[in-house]
């Protein structure tokens, strides 16, 4: 096991599909697995802004980056891979004719975005790497949080600063913050995602 040196700033990234839990453990275990798959590579297919997959975490992609961007270019990342996700599950709809649990039900998931940057490393076991760090875990500990609605993209205070520290216009940000158990308050902005769908034609 090797601990690399620490990367002063990475952007992480986390696409998180809501509803995974109940849709894998109260549904067919065979077509649920394949429709999240198909989900996960969506998202990775969806990345036009060069972010790097860290790893897949049964339910969520940790995306990272170390090249600067705007917060405009990820909430366009964001949009773009929420549609995709969206529209996937639309058009697997439309053309079912399978009625099992996971299949009737799919078009129940959700999708949400967190966003922080900060310093990190990464740990070498057997060949794969991972990072950790703080910054990593207020990423992951920012999955479960007090925003109200179910999809949203979630960009923290440091992760604004990384990104220019501009909020787009006339795009909506609400201020928002948690407070977890060994590191204190965490400030963020989120922006609902929910009004993007009227983008997308009927299936």
């Amino acid at each position: 096991m090797a601990q690399s040196p620490g990367i002063s700033n990475v952007l992480f990234f986390i696409p998180d599909i809501g509803g995974f839990t109940r849709f894998v453990t109260e549904t067919e275990i065979s077509h649920s697995q394949h429709i999240i798959s198909e989900l996960l590579e969506l998202l990775v297919d969806s990345n036009e802004i060069g972010l790097e997959v860290s790893e897949f975490e049964g339910d969520a992609v940790l995306f990272f980056c170390t090249a600067p961007h705007t917060l405009q270019e990820l909430l366009a990342q964001a949009k773009r891979m929420y549609l995709n996700f969206h529209m996937h599950l639309r058009e697997r709809e439309k053309g079912r004719v399978c009625q099992c649990g996971a299949c009737t039900r799919m078009h129940q998931l959700t999708l949400k975005f967190i966003a922080h940057s900060g310093p990190a490393s990464t740990m070498d076991v057997k060949g794969h790497s991972k990072f950790i760090g703080r910054s990593v875990i207020v990423a992951h500990r920012l999955l479960k949080n007090s925003v109200s609605v179910p999809e949203y993209l979630l960009v923290t205070q440091e992760a604004l600063d990384q990104l220019g520290g501009k909020l787009p216009t006339p795009v909506t940000f609400e201020s928002g913050s948690n407070r977890y158990d060994d590191l204190g308050e965490v400030a963020y902005r989120h922006h609902s995602m929910t009004s993007y769908l009227d983008e997308l034609t009927a299936p």
